[in-house]
């Protein structure tokens, strides 16, 4: 913080307008933002401003949603509410399109309901308590059930399929209105879930208007929906073992996704690679493996080792001899100065990590689908 402090930007006198101009104008996103935005925190809580001690936090839980560490989210979060409780009238930032600060809080709710599907350290009673509350007030603000619904669809999905299946139904009846997320957005998760149940020809007639941009997601590019559903569509390729045409996606989507960290889905890319492509799998593991080691979503890490533990298996089967040729630096748990290394080595490393994260998803949501999953995709490998 004393590094904040004492830059020129923010001097000891409190000009929240003025330190949030500097925030976005100078300071690109991640730590050095973060840390910013919890200055702002502290001076609004020291001036005991209540319109910025909310807007600092809910700039911060933002920050850490899209490009941090959604941990920080879920600590910040309940201080934001109890705040913005105190005045439900309270005028909402004209920077954005809320009429009262309240309700740009709830959409804020959205995401912290998005955590309770990453992070197996929120107990399932602190899952349901903040479904429970997020319904409630809702209710009490005239705001539809529709993201409601969506939500539980998520959450249960790798918990209770017919259940996630009448959550989604609800969402289908429920009416639009300011709270929900954008047509495109919606309409993407319209189609995952009909790619998810199989129904192919459901999920191409509601990708039309995507396909051709008469529906798009907000933002700069408009593009943004359409890398989303070709996401959506490698990974039922991948799903189905068409790896040919899942590659087409995968190339597809490297060449348009710009640098937005959300299309950048590299560990998927690799598994898919490893069966079609093993040298550039290969590349793009020696490229990426410490970002993976470094992963603070449960979920984000689990998916990607379940991936890394498909590229080696694959690679066990393709190459003559049983060792890899890898340069990893000491943050690797397994290094060793000569970089050669087992095939076989690398595999149960990962697979011990997935297995145990696996466990920890499962026994947070009573079920065996992540463990069921991994023994039916390596049941002849471990």
């Amino acid at each position: 913080m004393s590094e904040i402090k004492n830059t020129p930007s923010f001097s000891s006198d409190y000009h929240p307008e003025r330190m949030i101009d500097e925030i976005e104008e100078n300071l690109s996103h991640g730590k050095a933002r973060m840390e910013a935005l919890r200055y702002g925190i502290q001076q609004a809580d020291q001036h005991r401003d209540l319109p910025y001690q909310i807007f600092f936090r809910i700039m911060a839980c933002r920050e850490s949603t899209f490009y941090g560490d959604s941990m920080d989210c879920l600590i910040i979060f309940p201080e934001l509410l109890a705040l913005a409780d105190q005045d439900p009238k309270l005028p909402g930032n004209p920077n954005y399109a809320f009429a009262y600060e309240i309700e740009h809080v709830m959409w804020v709710y959205k995401w912290v309901l998005t955590d309770c599907v990453d992070y197996y350290q929120i107990s399932m009673e602190d899952c349901r308590n903040f479904f429970e509350d997020y319904r409630k007030r809702c209710v009490s603000m005239g705001i539809s059930l529709r993201n409601y619904y969506g939500s539980m669809y998520s959450f249960y999905w790798q918990i209770d399929k017919a259940k996630a299946e009448e959550y989604f139904h609800q969402f289908e009846k429920m009416s639009r209105d300011g709270h929900s997320d954008c047509k495109a957005c919606e309409r993407n998760m319209e189609i995952q879930f009909y790619l998810d149940q199989n129904d192919f020809q459901k999920a191409q007639g509601l990708s039309h208007e995507i396909e051709n941009f008469s529906l798009i997601c907000g933002g700069e590019s408009k593009r943004s929906a359409w890398l989303r559903m070709k996401v959506s569509y490698m990974h039922y390729y991948m799903k189905h073992k068409n790896y040919e045409k899942a590659e087409t996606f995968c190339r597809l989507v490297e060449r348009h996704m710009n640098g937005e960290t959300e299309y950048e889905c590299w560990d998927d890319f690799l598994a898919c690679y490893a069966y079609t492509n093993m040298g550039k799998a290969l590349k793009l593991y020696k490229e990426h493996w410490k970002e993976w080691l470094r992963l603070r979503s449960p979920l984000e890490q689990l998916e990607a080792e379940e991936n890394i533990c498909i590229f080696f298996r694959e690679l066990g089967r393709v190459r003559k001899g049983k060792t890899v040729k890898i340069h990893y630096d000491s943050s690797f748990p397994l290094y060793r100065e000569d970089g050669t290394y087992r095939i076989r080595e690398l595999f149960d490393f990962y697979y011990r990590r997935v297995w145990q994260t696996a466990k920890k998803f499962d026994a947070r949501n009573g079920s065996d689908y992540y463990r069921q999953e991994l023994e039916e995709i390596f049941h002849e490998n471990v």
